[in-house]
């Protein structure tokens, strides 16, 4: 059984991640900060602690894990956007800085990493308001660390993948999200949380994702 480490599962999309793993035959291990949160308890699943910008902690709980999935972020005090930050403004960069190095010399080639849409060449196609409320409130912070985040995975010569979600919800929407790779038409601004976490275990072995930045909305 293919193994699969994840970071940040005990909250947001990650959690999400979490429960949809029990439908694939998979084994993951979630690594957070915080594990206090109870799951169902689960054969497959392992709970760990540990901090993904701080390196001993992965290679520690890493195992013999043959994909990684990072939904690692900036974090607010809430979604209020000029809320405080309440991490590092580098977490992202420094997460994927440490699971870069540990996968090459592990031998760990397949990884997925939560971005956001409005990176890089993505910003075009964002609102003007939403534009302008990155711009000035607290928002830029994670968005900034996800442009860093996705130079460092492009260069990283793994078979990486990097998924722009839309705005989240937490309500499910159907049961398929829409994809788009090079061309930006219109599409629905929100998907949800559910369906991102279907998508990312329909394409973990899909080598036409392999070196992707790929859009997902609902």
């Amino acid at each position: 059984m293919s193994k699969i480490f994840l970071i940040g599962g005990n909250r947001g999309l990650g959690k999400s991640i979490l429960s949809e793993s029990y439908n694939h035959d998979y084994e993951l291990i979630s690594m957070s900060r915080n594990t206090k949160n109870n799951y169902d308890k689960n054969k497959k699943l392992s709970l760990v602690k540990g901090d993904a910008t701080i390196k001993k902690d992965i290679e520690k709980n890493i195992s013999n894990s043959t994909t990684v999935i990072s939904t690692i972020n900036v974090m607010r005090k809430n979604i209020f956007p000029w809320s405080k930050i309440t991490n590092s403004k580098t977490t992202i960069s420094d997460t994927v800085k440490n699971l870069i190095e540990i996968c090459k010399y592990k031998k760990i080639s397949r990884v997925i990493f939560i971005s956001a849409w409005g990176t890089y060449e993505s910003k075009k196609q964002l609102p003007f308001w939403f534009s302008n409320l990155i711009k000035y409130s607290n928002l830029r912070y994670p968005y900034e660390d996800h442009e860093r985040q996705e130079e460092m995975i492009v260069n990283s010569g793994l078979n990486w993948t990097i998924i722009r979600p839309v705005a989240l919800i937490n309500f499910q929407i159907g049961n398929n999200v829409k994809t788009y790779f090079d061309d930006y038409p219109k599409y629905r601004l929100i998907v949800s949380r559910k369906n991102v976490a279907k998508f990312i275990f329909r394409i973990i072995n899909k080598k036409e994702f392999f070196g992707k930045k790929v859009i997902i909305s609902n």
